[in-house]
């Protein structure tokens, strides 16, 4: 009742609302037409939302931790929230948030989907489409965070900027691929081909990457994390002749692809563009780094995390010509450097963190490995022995600084 009783200005266009309490919003959020940006957080209770088709300015939406929400839209059909005749929705929205909304499923409760917007020629089968052939005309950017139950909602074959999907389903961003390019209003366009930056972080059902990977025609950095049926980043990962940067990490199915020798053609075609090369808590990385990095002669960036398996730097690295920063951290069983590390004349920086058999050999002037690094400009070793005092007041420092940013915060 307080929150009906509000009645904002009907020219608002700035809407946050947190921590209500109510089952439905009040009626007088409808009269707000000239709405440009909506949050709505922390409502707990919040079981229905408005019909959305009102807000033709809307270009900003977020949701977050409403807990009982099972769909976006309240409207009894999908032609309601539809502009006019056609098949989209929400002409002005250029991002859109949804964030843990643990029981969100879609974004209309039925609905009926017409398979032949979808490209036939494409691996899914036809029969099992779970997202919409309706979609968001002006989306540039979209975050999904743990939604895990979302799997039916508008395409978004128009995003430009970044796609963050975790802890959700891969389901729309394959029917988004999918679309049929006469169905967009641009007959030579193609889904998602102005994307720039992907990150796709404990996506369960995601098991390789399909061959409508080609659409992506600008994505420059690709981020994989936790997904755990992952096994073949082919043929996928064929036709990103833009990648700049590649991050893998927490794909344990994935191991025994990187490490195989059959695939050498995959990091060929990868050497064209990439440039950083992040590789991260990859049990079946075992020993050795995988052969096929050696074909990456202009990689400039390569970062190996939490490898526990790890135990040698290949001769090869002296390939890489082009690299200029090596981050090597929490690699204990890491032993030592190859000779071929001299070689690399454009290495100016070296970050060995937390692999203590490897810093123990590394130890300034006097380590084993020491005359194969010693020439690297920017060199960090932590721990450092050389550097115990200094290092001991760095740590205070550091807590120093983090105490006081915690109190004014």
């Amino acid at each position: 009742m307080s929150l009906e009783g509000l009645q904002p200005h009907q020219n608002i266009q700035n809407l946050m609302l947190t921590n209500y309490g109510g089952v439905k919003l009040s009626g007088w959020l409808l009269s707000l037409t000239n709405l440009v940006e909506l949050t709505l957080k922390d409502c707990a209770k919040c079981e229905y939302l408005v019909p959305l088709n009102q807000f033709k300015c809307l270009k900003h939406l977020k949701l977050e931790r409403l807990i009982c929400l099972e769909y976006i839209s309240n409207t009894n059909s999908v032609s309601e929230d539809l502009v006019g005749s056609t098949t989209t929705l929400l002409p002005s929205l250029e991002t859109l948030e949804l964030l843990d909304l643990p029981n969100l499923k879609g974004w209309w409760r039925e609905i009926e989907v017409d398979h032949s917007c979808f490209d036939a020629n494409a691996n899914a089968n036809e029969d099992n489409h779970t997202s919409l052939p309706y979609y968001l005309p002006s989306l540039s950017k979209l975050t999904i965070r743990d939604c895990p139950k979302l799997t039916c909602m508008p395409l978004y074959p128009r995003l430009e900027g970044k796609l963050q999907l975790n802890k959700t389903s891969w389901k729309p961003l394959e029917e988004t691929l999918r679309m049929r390019m006469m169905y967009l209003t641009t007959p030579s366009f193609s889904p998602l081909s102005k994307l720039e930056r992907l990150y796709l972080t404990d996506i369960d059902d995601l098991e390789c990457l399909p061959d409508s990977f080609k659409s992506l025609a600008c994505l420059s950095r690709f981020h994989i994390d936790g997904c755990p049926k992952l096994k073949d980043l082919c043929p996928g990962i064929l036709h990103l002749s833009s990648l700049r940067r590649l991050w893998i990490s927490r794909c344990e199915r994935l191991g025994d692809m990187l490490i195989s020798d059959d695939y050498d053609s995959m990091w060929q075609a990868l050497n064209v563009t990439l440039q950083s090369l992040g590789l991260c808590k990859l049990p079946n990385i075992v020993t050795v780094l995988p052969r096929g990095i050696q074909h990456l002669t202009s990689l400039q960036q390569l970062e190996v995390f939490k490898c526990d398996s790890l135990t040698t730097i290949p001769e090869w690295i002296n390939n890489l010509k082009s690299l200029k920063s090596l981050w090597l951290y929490d690699c204990p069983n890491l032993t030592s450097f190859p000779e071929g590390i001299r070689s690399l004349t454009t290495l100016n920086l070296l970050y060995i963190d937390s692999c203590p058999m490897l810093l123990k050999r590394c130890k300034r002037n006097t380590g084993e490995d020491w005359d194969k690094i010693s020439h690297i400009e920017d060199l960090t070793l932590i721990p450092d022995a050389n550097k115990e005092e200094e290092n001991e007041g760095c740590n205070l420092l550091n807590k120093f600084r983090l105490r006081n940013t915690r109190n004014e915060g």
